[in-house]
């Protein structure tokens, strides 16, 4: 897969839900991306950080990997974060910089088993492109479980299904606690538990909220799924960046 930076341009441009942008994106020089559904890219939005940083930002691409010269991304609003807004108010035509594609959190090419996709929040996007990717058509069972709060705003049920594949079985726990509550890991295990008594998963892939996909991985564990079997990717409150 290529990695390295490049020039990108807004290709495309339309509202998302209350608060949220989708994106059509694409290389300038017209190459492929080379990605494969559930990485993402790290968008340089110019911004200087008070700090005197840069604002970069990452984003898992949620269209199909069939697709490499150009890729959805999802950019929801975060009060008054200077990358999100960028993103949010960029016009069509614009032109910034990335760098990617990056991450392991994908089904491996020819993979034939059972897989177990959760997302919480945010992380539907990455369940998105997995679901959707060339290395999902081949799986025997793929089972999305998506856990996020009432009333959210960044993108819908509707939305989420109408890109799904047919073969995709979704569920919604559109009930689940809101971001820090205790007990949202445990609900979020109680949750996979069920899933899993139906039958064992040859892989799961986890995003969104770290506080509660790294507990899950250890439920798995318990679980009797097979060692590596279980990939992450925390969007955010990411245990591992605190414990450096």
């Amino acid at each position: 897969m290529a990695q390295g930076s490049a020039k990108i341009r807004i290709a495309h441009a339309e509202p998302l839900g209350q608060g949220a942008r989708l994106l059509r994106v694409e290389r300038v020089d017209g190459a492929e991306l080379g990605f494969a559904g559930g990485q993402y890219v790290i968008i340089n939005t110019g911004v200087t950080l008070p700090g005197g940083k840069l604002a970069k930002r990452a984003y898992s691409m949620l269209s199909s990997d069939a697709e490499q010269r150009a890729v959805e991304i999802a950019v929801k609003r975060i009060g008054a974060g200077p990358g999100s807004n960028v993103l949010n108010d960029i016009a069509v035509g614009a032109e910034l910089e990335w760098s990617g594609p990056w991450g392991k959190l994908r089904l491996p090419p020819g993979f034939s088993g059972r897989a177990l996709v959760i997302a919480t929040d945010t992380g539907i996007t990455a369940a998105l492109g997995i679901a959707r990717s060339a290395a999902a058509a081949g799986a025997a069972q793929l089972d999305l479980l998506w856990l996020v709060e009432p009333g959210e705003t960044f993108v819908s049920e509707a939305f989420v299904r109408e890109r799904l594949p047919a073969a995709v079985r979704l569920t919604v726990a559109g009930d689940f606690l809101p971001v820090g509550h205790p007990e949202r890991p445990a609900r979020a295990c109680a949750l996979v538990g069920d899933h899993v008594a139906a039958g064992p998963y040859d892989a799961a892939l986890c995003a969104g909220d770290g506080a509660v996909i790294y507990p899950v991985r250890d439920r798995l564990a318990s679980l009797g799924a097979p060692e590596g079997s279980v990939l992450l990717e925390s969007f955010f409150n990411n245990p591992m960046k605190k414990s450096l």
